[in-house]
């Protein structure tokens, strides 16, 4: 018996390759943001009012010219991809189920030639992008709306303003707070949820004093590594924030968090 007998025998024939296998996907790392329609053609729409609206707030709201320029184009070929080149697709793709079953199945006296897909040209003006539009997209308007230039109304012309954003579902911020060990002790890490404002305005107590400022954050988490009031002994610090914009603090506060630091 040869080599090749005894692996057919043995079974090792009948092994699908790993060609044949089903590959895993690579998970994208873009968070979709609340604004951001669910359907594609809203998507379609939604990318073309950013790519006209940009321009005129972009400047307003601190976007130099060159990143309006990019921006803009990400978003209409985004919007291309989505429109245009997709609908082309699936339209062109019916013909190749038909051309399958032709070369399976068919009958013919000449030798059958495969449809080719002919993608629509590009609108005037934009040119390919690089991968991972959305993702700057998404990054210049996080810049955008840190900007004390911004407003409800441009934040809403832009199509910026989600159900997460929208302040008055949410009165005051969310927030958790724990202790962790850091360098020389331990810390408290601040993970909070800012839904749609500028940032938090954050204020803190230890033991029997009286609430003190703490800092003012953009960007979750924040970090309070400050020493305790007594070496080596425990304290109870607590917590509370409220909303910040545009260099004010505002609207409620929130429950008081608690926590235990110890040396």
């Amino acid at each position: 018996m040869n080599w090749d007998q005894s692996n057919w025998d043995s079974g090792l024939w009948d092994q699908p390759s790993d060609y044949f296998s089903p590959q895993s996907k690579p998970k994208s790392k873009m968070k979709r943001q609340d604004y951001y329609p669910s359907r594609i053609g809203d998507q379609v729409n939604w990318l073309a009012n950013y790519a006209a609206k940009l321009p005129i707030y972009g400047p307003t709201l601190g976007v130099v010219a060159g990143d309006v320029t990019a921006s803009v184009n990400d978003a209409k070929y985004a919007n291309y991809v989505l429109g245009l080149w997709l609908s082309a697709v699936r339209n062109f793709s019916p013909s190749t189920t038909d051309a399958v079953d032709d070369v399976l199945t068919g009958s013919g006296t000449t030798p059958f030639v495969l449809p080719t897909f002919t993608a629509p040209a590009l609108p005037a003006g934009v040119s390919a992008a690089l991968p991972g539009t959305l993702n700057r997209i998404f990054a210049l308007i996080a810049k955008m709306k840190l900007s004390s230039a911004m407003t409800d109304a441009i934040a809403t012309d832009l199509g910026i303003i989600g159900s997460e954003d929208d302040p008055s579902t949410h009165p005051v911020p969310k927030f958790t707070a724990e202790a962790e060990q850091g360098a020389t002790c331990q810390c408290v890490r601040l993970k909070f949820f800012k839904y749609g404002h500028m940032g938090v305005y954050i204020e803190s107590r230890r033991g029997t004093g009286a609430w003190e400022f703490l800092a003012i954050d953009t960007e979750s988490p924040y970090e309070d590594e400050r020493p305790l009031l007594v070496a080596a002994t425990p304290e109870v610090r607590e917590y509370r924030m409220r909303f910040w914009d545009k260099g004010t603090p505002n609207g409620d506060w929130t429950d008081v968090v608690k926590v235990t630091v110890s040396p």
